[in-house]
C-alpha cells in the first residue's frame, strides 16, 4: 500500500483543484453581488450577471472531472489524462459525484501504469500506446466497472451522504457536533494533509449544493492567525507577557494573511509551542464551527477569507463564529501559551583598520 502512494496522488490532485474551485465560486459570488441567478441554457439571451453566476455554477459541477483527472494525472502522467476526464465526465452525469470522480481517479490510473508495463507491442505502434492505446483500455474497461459495478454502491453512499447531511440542517442534535467535527479537523493541521481531506470533502459538498461545511472549514482554517491577533491584544490588556519580540513582528503578517484565509503566516508562532498553540486552535475551531452549523451558515465559495463575505448567506453570523471562536482560542492562549526564549542576536565587532598587521 505504501508503494501506492494515495496519499501523494490526492495532494497533487487536490492542488489542481484548488484555483479551479476558487475560481469558479468567485465568479458565482460577483454574479450573485450584481443579482445574478443561475441558467441552464447559455444559448439564451441572458444578463452578464446571470452569465456570471452560471458561469461558475457550471465550473462548480466539473468537480469530479478535475479531481479524477487529477489523481490519475499524478499516477500515470500524460497516459492518465483522457481517461481520466472521461470517468470524470462519466461521474459527473451518472451521479457518482466527488467520491466517484476519486475513486476514478485512483482505479484509471493505476490500471494505465499497469497495462503500459504488462502491454508489448511493435516498435512502430508504441507512439500509439500513450496516445490511443492505454487512454481507450483505460475509458473503456474501468468505464464499464464504475458503471456496472462501482458505481452502483458509490451512488448510493453519494446520496446517502446527501440526504443525511440535508437532515442535518433542521436537526440540531446532529448538526452540532457535525459542526465541531468539521471545524476541529479543518483547522488542527493548519492546512495539512486532514485538512486537505476534509476541503476535498466539502468541496464535493459544494458541487452538490450543499454549502454548510464549507463555511464551516473556512472560519475554521482562520481561527489561528485571528485568535493568535486577539491573544496578544488580549495578554497586553492582562500584563501577561507571553510573546516574543520576533512572534509579535511575525502576527502583523500573519493577521493580514489570515484576512485572506491563509495560515502560513501564523506557522513562526505556531511552531514555538506547537502542542499548547494547537490545542487553542482546535477548541477555538470546534466552537466556531458549532456556532455556524447552529445557525446554518452556508457559503456559494470555498476560499478567499474575508473577501469572500458576499458568497454568504448570513456573513453577519459567519462573521459572529469567527469571532468568539477566535477570542476562545485567545482567552485559551492566557493560560496555555509559553513565551519563547529570546535569542540575542551576537553583535559583531567593529574592525579597527589600524590593528590590522601586514607581515
Amino acid at each position: 500500500m505504501k508503494n501506492l502512494q494515495i496519499k501523494k496522488h490526492m495532494m497533487t490532485a487536490i492542488s489542481y483543484l484548488i484555483p479551479f474551485v476558487c475560481t469558479a465560486g468567485m465568479l458565482m459570488v460577483i454574479g450573485n453581488i450584481a443579482g445574478g441567478t443561475s441558467v441552464d441554457d447559455f444559448t439564451k439571451q441572458i444578463s452578464f450577471p446571470d452569465f456570471l453566476t452560471s458561469l461558475g455554477g457550471t465550473g462548480l459541477g466539473f468537480l469530479p472531472v478535475i479531481i479524477c483527472a487529477g489523481v490519475s494525472y499524478s499516477i500515470a502522467d500524460k497516459a492518465g489524462i483522457a481517461p481520466g476526464v472521461i470517468l470524470g465526465l462519466l461521474c459527473k452525469d451518472a451521479g457518482y459525484g466527488f467520491l466517484g470522480g476519486l475513486v476514478s481517479g485512483y482505479l484509471v490510473g493505476y490500471f494505465s501504469v499497469w497495462l503500459l508495463k504488462v502491454v508489448k507491442v511493435p516498435k512502430w505502434v508504441e507512439g500509439l500506446l500513450p496516445q490511443l492505446i492505454l487512454p481507450l483500455l483505460g475509458s473503456l474497461i474501468i468505464g464499464a466497472l464504475m458503471k456496472y459495478i462501482v458505481g452502483i454502491p458509490i451512488l448510493m453512499l453519494t446520496n446517502a451522504i446527501t440526504g443525511m447531511l440535508e437532515n442535518m440542517q433542521t436537526n440540531m442534535s446532529m448538526i452540532i457536533p457535525f459542526g465541531i467535527i468539521v471545524g476541529v479537523l479543518s483547522a488542527v493541521d493548519y492546512g495539512g494533509p486532514i485538512n486537505k481531506v476534509v476541503y476535498a470533502f466539502v468541496c464535493g459538498l459544494l458541487s452538490e449544493g450543499i454549502g454548510g461545511p464549507v463555511a464551516i472549514l473556512m472560519q475554521a482554517s482562520m481561527i489561528a492567525p485571528f485568535g493568535l491577533t486577539i491573544g496578544y491584544f488580549l495578554s497586553r490588556i492582562l500584563k501577561r507577557d507571553i510573546f516574543s519580540k520576533e512572534e509579535v513582528d511575525n502576527l502583523k503578517s500573519a493577521f493580514i494573511m489570515g484576512c485572506c484565509m491563509i495560515t502560513e503566516g501564523s506557522y513562526p508562532i505556531i511552531l514555538n509551542d506547537l502542542i499548547r498553540i494547537t490545542i487553542c486552535t482546535g477548541v477555538g475551531a470546534g466552537v466556531g464551527g458549532a456556532i455556524c452549523a447552529a445557525l446554518n451558515v452556508t457559503s456559494s465559495v470555498p476560499h478567499g477569507g474575508l473577501f469572500a463575505l458576499p458568497g454568504f448567506n448570513y456573513p453577519q453570523y459567519w462573521m459572529l463564529a469567527l469571532l468568539v471562536g477566535s477570542c476562545v482560542f485567545a482567552v485559551l492562549l492566557q493560560f496555555l501559551k509559553r513565551k519563547p526564549v529570546e535569542q540575542d542576536a551576537s553583535e559583531e565587532k567593529d574592525i579597527d583598520l589600524s590593528d590590522l598587521k601586514i607581515s
